[in-house]
């Protein structure tokens, strides 16, 4: 297992959208070009858990944009959800952008994604608003962001 940070795929977008559209409830992962248009973006990165055969367990897409970073997606596996695997790659992420000199970190959330929120909240991150009915489901989203 191990986690590296990338900036392109070399062609294996499909592999991000499979383990987005597994990750989230139907009719929200993102499909293969959204991956390959987002990575096509100089400011975009992945930092993403490997298992031991070179599967992927989880994975965070940002940007970085100066001194500050934005999570636009974050995923895990949902048989390996719950297991230790997100909270670690959050931690080596957060790491990462300290090395960076990165001075916040922002995301937004769904509402009702509760074990998510734990997390951010375990890991410092704070609420500082709402964009109502933001997702399609019209679920709102809750923007939280972190000081490092």
């Amino acid at each position: 297992m191990s986690i590296q940070f990338l900036s392109h795929v070399d062609g294996k977008e499909a592999d991000f959208s499979t383990a987005h559209v597994a990750a989230f409830p139907q009719g929200q992962g993102w499909n293969e070009k959204a991956y390959k248009d987002l990575l096509e973006i100089s400011f975009h990165y992945l930092a993403v858990d490997y298992d031991d055969e070179n599967q992927i367990r989880g994975f965070l897409l940002y940007s970085l944009i100066l001194d500050e970073a934005e999570i636009l997606t974050f995923c895990v596996s949902p048989e390996l959800q719950n297991k230790g695997i997100g909270a670690n790659l959050l931690a080596v992420f957060l790491e990462k952008m300290k090395e960076k000199q990165v001075s916040k970190i922002l995301l937004d959330v769904a509402e009702n994604n509760f074990s998510a929120i734990k997390l951010y909240h375990r890991y410092g991150f704070i609420e500082n608003g709402r964009r109502r009915k933001y997702y399609e489901n019209k679920m709102d989203a809750l923007l939280m962001s972190k000081a490092l």
